[in-house]
């Protein structure tokens, strides 16, 4: 890193530097734009003489047969300036010089000239007399004499004013030079003087900041400086008796901090983070908080950093921070100094994941009810107005109406069925009577009973059972309940004339039931939800065809309650399988 003295010289060394640019650049260009004004008053001034003693005084034909103007009393170049004669169609007339080399001339001046009007111009390109390019600055006059119209033109070559810029920028490149090296001798000498002091009262604050309060800097002259090291010198003082201070409460409010669930975080007033129990850590994952911008840990938690910097004592901030399934809550609040400002702000975090979960079940649950039983209810009660309103008088409607309504009520009875089915295994107040089942022969009965909702679509079941009885310990009715279930879902969503295919594999533990239909599948986002409370792949089909959104949810209970497991594979378009795991009975293995 630079030292103050480095920089200081670097400082005005920059200045000095950007002054006389800036200056040098504005005479320059003050120079330039004054010698511009003079060319042109010249080029002016050369024209109006040869119009006033040549074009107004002497014939056209005495003019065309001039040789240089010399002949008329004028001298041939003044001030290095070439004047010539042109017709009003811009062709050299006079002196013959120019005549004789064929010289032309095109340039915004004479095109202004030629449509009446006197121009100047800086920086034409054109040739001189021997073919020679130059820029120059030129003016062109028009004239009249006797009816006849003529355009002076005069011109200078622009060499002569870029040579004397050139020696004027030399000067004042030389000039800033001198200027930089006395500025940087003299800083260099007059920075020792305020950067001395300055490194020593660096030395002490190092020691300081390592532990070490005996120091103290020796207090020289009553200015600035001298005043600096003499309140530098009591700050140590105050410091080291603060210190001891704080190190005893600090070390009490360890041994609580450490030894609770929460997580805390201190950060102090500028947002340095200066304190962070081993719980915090955990509640975020094992972020390293040592490294982590307090701005980035608030917006991590939910909160707004400028907000939060503009908190007054005694205010106090909530947020829940959520990350998949994992719940935070955070509570920040500002602590203040004796002075009574705010001195910093604590983190006080919480794992309620549990809690919110089950909050977020119960939200959802209630939703999800309500919106069921909403849909039946607003049809019974449209189509009761409807026929109260004297619709009953028609048999033909009334017998419709009163169908809807039936099968809305039929509807919200099976709701309310499903619903009593899950409050009964959730509470898990009765216990399952079970006895050793045949798995086969409960298959064989469900499918006997789907069989009628089958056939009304055109469709087969078709069962390939193994060699012999496959016994289970289960509850019968519920089993038959799991396997009916699964079923039914299949027919009801497979299209009409397909198959739905029931197979069985055991293995040395478990009896596993596939059951297979050609229906429209389920995208692989909703297979880990289908099991899920009221959730629907396709919500409008599902209820159309008669769901609850519970069916699937009982089913893994009632597995789940049998020890057994339940879950689905599908390929969208190309039909799913439902997977029934069951246990084999000990004696069995």
């Amino acid at each position: 890193m630079r030292s103050i003295k480095t920089k200081l010289i670097t400082i005005y060394a920059a200045v000095v530097l950007v002054v006389m640019t800036v200056s040098g650049t504005f005479m320059l260009f003050t120079v330039r734009n004054m010698e511009i004004d003079q060319t042109e008053d010249n080029l002016r001034q050369r024209a109006e003489t040869i119009n006033n003693h040549i074009v107004q005084v002497y014939g056209r034909d005495a003019i065309l047969r001039a040789q240089g103007w010399h002949l008329f009393g004028l001298s041939e170049h003044e001030h290095d300036i070439e004047g010539v004669l042109l017709s009003d169609l811009g062709i050299p007339i006079a002196p013959w010089e120019f005549v004789e080399n064929e010289v032309r001339f095109n340039d915004r001046s004479l095109m202004e000239a030629l449509t009446g009007s006197e121009s100047f111009n800086v920086g034409s390109l054109g040739l001189d007399i021997t073919g020679a390019e130059h820029q120059w600055f030129t003016f062109a006059m028009p004239v009249t004499v006797d009816d006849d119209n003529f355009i002076i033109y005069t011109r200078v070559r622009m060499s002569y004013m870029n040579e004397s810029l050139s020696r004027l920028t030399l000067n004042l490149v030389l000039t800033v030079l001198v200027a930089l090296v006395i500025t940087v001798v003299f800083w260099f000498f007059l920075g020792s003087t305020i950067t001395n002091p300055i490194v020593a009262l660096t030395r002490h604050a190092k020691a300081i900041a390592s532990g070490d309060f005996s120091r103290e800097i020796e207090v020289v002259g009553n200015d600035e400086i001298g005043q600096l090291a003499y309140d530098f010198n009591h700050m140590s003082q105050e410091l080291r008796a603060s210190l001891s201070r704080i190190t005893s409460e600090k070390n009490k409010q360890e041994a609580f901090l450490q030894n609770t669930s929460h997580g805390v975080l201190a950060y102090d007033a500028t947002g340095k983070l200066i304190h962070a129990n081993n719980a915090s850590g955990e509640l975020l994952h094992g972020m390293d908080l040592n490294t982590v911008n307090v701005h980035h840990t608030l917006k991590l938690l939910g909160y707004d950093p400028d907000d939060i910097f503009k908190m007054r004592p005694g205010e106090v901030r909530e947020s829940v921070h959520e990350e998949e399934d994992y719940f935070l809550y955070a509570t920040i609040t500002p602590y203040t100094s004796e002075t009574g400002l705010v001195d910093g702000y604590v983190i006080v975090l919480q794992d309620i994941t549990r809690q919110q979960k089950l909050d977020n079940m119960r939200k959802e649950f209630v939703a999800n009810v309500s919106h069921e039983l909403r849909t039946p209810l607003t049809n019974i009660k449209t189509y009761s107005e409807t026929l109260l309103d004297g619709a009953i008088e028609d048999r033909e409607i009334s017998m419709k109406f009163l169908k809807v309504i039936d099968d809305e009520a039929s509807r919200m009875s099976l709701l309310v069925s499903d619903l009593l089915e899950l409050s009964r295994i959730d509470s898990k107040h009765v216990a399952l009577e079970m006895d050793m089942v045949d798995l086969v022969a409960l298959l064989r009965l469900s499918i006997r009973q789907g069989q009628i909702l089958a056939e009304q679509k055109n469709q087969k079941i078709t069962f390939t059972p193994p060699e012999g009885a496959c016994f289970i310990e289960a509850n019968a009715a519920r089993i038959n309940q799991v396997i009916s279930n699964i079923l039914s879902n299949s027919i009801k969503y497979s299209p009409n004339s397909t198959t739905v295919k029931i197979t069985m594999e055991t293995t040395e533990k478990y009896y596993r039931i596939f059951i297979q239909d050609q229906g429209m599948g389920i995208p692989p986002e909703s297979l880990n939800r289908v099991f899920e409370r009221f959730y629907r792949v396709d919500k409008a089909r599902a209820r159309a065809l008669g769901g609850t959104g519970l069916g699937l949810a009982i089913v893994k209970e009632i597995m789940e309650e049998h020890g057994g497991r339940v879950y689905a594979s599908s390929n969208p378009g190309q039909g799913t399988t439902m997977v029934l795991r069951f246990n084999r009975l000990a004696e069995e293995i």
